[in-house]
């Protein structure tokens, strides 16, 4: 007999939670309205008042790739994408293209550091270019997505030879 009212008692309290986790997840209706106040005291003890409400309704509708293209002495040029590089985490990268879009201070270290990845000893690059590339989203129905390629930094690069100065803001094609 016992056993049996607490299959009950389980019972009844499961199906309890499910109902109201049902009634707070619907749109806004008159069967919330009325059921709010009187499920309120049980929705905050079990955690269930959160809302769906902080994804968000506008997602982000601008793509942005950055990339530095190293111009070597050969006339080849070496692609480098922010994003494709795996040594950091996703956001670290993101942040990096946030900041390196905004300020204009911190394209020569991102050039020189792309520099160093894309060339092996012995190889000579001449020119880093570093261009952004955007893509705004239409909503469904709107027309094609507009791209606009924009030029962030264009140097030429300087050999590394001893009479360069100390602390040279341009890029050296040496590891």
């Amino acid at each position: 007999m016992r056993e049996r009212a607490a299959d009950v008692a389980i019972s009844t309290l499961v199906t309890l939670l499910v109902s109201i986790a049902v009634v707070g997840s619907l749109p806004d209706s008159a069967i919330k309205d009325t059921a709010a106040p009187l499920l309120e005291p049980f929705t905050r003890a079990t955690g269930l008042d959160q809302s769906w409400g902080v994804f968000s309704p506008n997602p982000p509708r601008k793509l942005t790739e950055v990339e530095v293209h190293v111009i070597m002495s050969d006339g080849e040029d070496r692609v480098w994408r922010l994003d494709a590089d795996r040594s950091l985490p996703g956001y670290r990268w993101r942040k990096l293209k946030e900041e390196v879009i905004r300020h204009k201070a911190l394209r020569p270290g991102l050039a020189r550091y792309v520099v160093r990845e894309v060339t092996a000893p012995g190889e000579r690059a001449v020119r880093v270019l570093m261009v952004v590339q955007s893509q705004t989203l239409p909503l469904p129905g709107e027309g094609e997505p507009k791209t606009v390629r924009k030029l962030l930094f264009d140097q030429k690069v300087r050999s590394a030879t001893p009479a360069a100065p100390a602390g040279s803001p341009q890029p050296v094609a040496t590891r």
